[in-house]
């Protein structure tokens, strides 16, 4: 492992999520108390649903026109620039939603193009076997990142104001860039794209094709799928409604369920640091053990009306779900070319947002049809299947894995 810029690069994407939850945190809160409208708030993110599904289509004819090294330092630099000027004119930009809105979804077509580039940076700077140990490390700090902005944000909106949130929401992406641009100078390659001449559609979906084509990244990412829509059983509406019907508690056990699962996805990281020569010789059987345990846990989690065992399973989640998404994740990697990569996750990057707007609305049926132990049930069900497929992965390990 190149430790300098593998290092280098975990300060920037650690600085860029939390900049990523302060951004979301506090538009949110801005836009639904200037405006006391649910629908003109929930408008935010879905520009940002719209815009990453669209800036994912587009996002091959980026690449395919810009060098790799021109994208990894400027779209950073552009998002950097446009957040500045936000905040030198958010009293005035403020003042006019549609002005605001706009902004916020050309930040937000800016950032459909960061996440796959930035995605596909750690094969570029880690060797093969020390892939899981850096997916391990870099999940593990990007989600205390997370955790740190969700358990600080509000407090800083209501005491300090927007403005100065974004004060420092500011500081934090130009600092990220900082790191960015340190990396880039230690790497001794990063590929550009074939310029080969080929039609638009073709590059389009040139991303669809390799993972279609490519049996391991077929079946990871309708693992992934399947993943992500259960995943949607975790937003905060139908976990307030099983606080509260399921386990017969108030909002203060809400608090409680969110904090013991943070807790275990941090426990989760350590874990996977540690067993990380482990993970790596065995992806396929993590996967599936990762997914299986999971599907337990949240089954049981569904059926208990123990608060307490409730809160365990949480924490037990954790290590859980980090073993299989790291183990997914670094199969992906060692399955694709690096110059192919950012292509790939912009298209598994499309998949997943569609998926998991239709699973919110799904479960929400669910829950309001069937009831809320329901959803957990029906989640359980589908991290199961995700299990099932890990094992028909498995058949294909001496053609697809061989290298792993």
């Amino acid at each position: 492992m190149k430790r300098m810029p593998f290092y280098h690069f975990c300060f920037a994407k650690a600085s860029l999520a939390l900049a990523e939850v302060i951004y979301i945190m506090v538009i949110t809160t801005f836009i639904y108390q200037k405006t006391a409208s649910a629908l003109i708030a929930s408008l935010f993110p879905f520009l940002q649903a719209l815009s990453n599904i669209i800036g994912g289509f587009l996002s091959p004819l980026i690449f395919k026109k810009y060098s790799y090294r021109r994208l990894f330092l400027s779209l950073p630099l552009i998002r950097a620039g446009l957040l500045t000027l936000l905040l030198i004119g958010f009293d005035a930009i403020s003042t006019q939603m549609v002005v605001l809105l706009l902004h916020i979804l050309i930040i937000s077509f800016i950032t459909s193009w960061e996440k796959p580039i930035l995605q596909s940076v750690i094969p570029k700077i880690v060797l093969k076997e020390g892939l899981v140990k850096a997916n391990s490390f870099l999940s593990f700090t990007v989600q205390s990142a997370q955790i740190a902005g969700y358990s600080f944000t509000g407090f800083a909106v209501i005491h300090l104001g927007h403005k100065p949130t974004l004060v420092f929401n500011t500081v934090l992406i130009w600092t990220a860039f900082i790191a960015i641009w340190i990396t880039a100078k230690y790497l001794d390659r990063i590929d550009d794209y074939s310029q080969e001449d080929q039609s638009k559609w073709d590059v389009m979906r040139e991303g669809w094709l390799l993972i279609w084509k490519n049996q391991t990244l077929r079946l990871v990412t309708l693992m992934d799928s399947i993943e992500g829509m259960a995943g949607s059983i975790w937003i905060g509406a139908i976990t307030l409604v099983y606080v509260k019907e399921a386990l017969n508690q108030g909002e203060l056990w809400w608090g409680f369920i969110n904090a013991s699962y943070y807790f275990g996805s941090i426990l989760g990281g350590l874990l996977t640091i540690m067993l990380a020569k482990v993970i790596q010789r065995h992806l396929i059987f993590s996967m599936a053990t990762g997914s299986l345990l999971f599907s337990i846990f949240t089954l049981i989690y569904g059926l208990t009306n123990i608060p307490i065992l409730a809160l365990l399973l949480c924490v037990a989640m954790g290590p859980a779900y980090q073993v299989r998404d790291v183990a997914q994740q670094t199969a992906f990697q060692l399955n694709t070319a690096s110059e192919h990569l950012p292509k790939v996750y912009a298209s598994q990057g499309i998949l997943l947002s569609l998926v998991g707007g239709l699973s919110i609305f799904l479960m929400g049926l669910i829950a309001d049809t069937i009831g809320v132990r329901a959803v957990y049930i029906f989640g359980s069900c589908l991290i199961f299947i995700s299990a099932l497929v890990s094992l028909l992965l498995a058949k294909t390990k001496r053609n697809t894995l061989s290298s792993l």
